[in-house]
């Protein structure tokens, strides 16, 4: 159903992150974290970053996603979470470590993921590493995000949400 080399979110779609967002966004004095884009100092985001990153020492898999990346060549993570965290919740699964062949996480959209032209370049940059694995294929993108979905389905992806990939009983 992901095909060899899908595109997907993170949070909420391969992992849960136990993250206290609305502790952290008081701490930060914003009302939403995207918020921090807008002239903050680098070490908001190294808080952000850190809450982020211990969360996805424990957290648990979307065990669904994480099944069905076992049938994929490769797969390429677009998040707007740090890409530290990805990395810190894939060293606990090194078979799907070996498969992930890219990670657009926030440093690399440099701004919010719900702007269309950041998640964009972010998407192209993810669709151009796993391109030789997918061949003539249009990109499966796997997302939890109405918005994230739209955008992926407007730059020609097939678009999917985690719920979308439950196996019938």
């Amino acid at each position: 159903m992901l095909g060899r080399a899908p595109v997907l979110d993170f949070d909420g779609t391969i992992a849960v992150l136990d993250v206290d967002w609305v502790g952290l966004r008081k701490r930060l004095g914003v009302t939403r974290i995207d918020d921090l884009w807008t002239g903050r100092r680098a070490a908001d985001w190294e808080i952000v970053a850190r809450a982020e990153t211990d969360a996805a020492r424990v957290a648990e898999p979307v065990e669904t996603v994480c099944a069905a990346l076992g049938d994929t060549a490769v797969f390429a993570v677009l998040t707007s979470n740090s890409e530290r965290c990805v990395r810190a919740f894939f060293d606990r699964w090194p078979d799907l470590a070996g498969r992930l062949v890219h990670i657009a996480g926030r440093e690399t959209l440099a701004g919010p993921k719900s702007n269309f032209a950041r998640f964009s370049r972010a998407y192209r940059l993810c669709a151009e590493t796993t391109a030789s694995w997918r061949g003539s294929n249009p990109v499966v993108y796997v997302g939890d995000a109405a918005y994230e979905l739209a955008f992926a389905g407007r730059l020609g992806a097939f678009t999917l949400h985690p719920k979308d990939l439950v196996k019938p009983v």
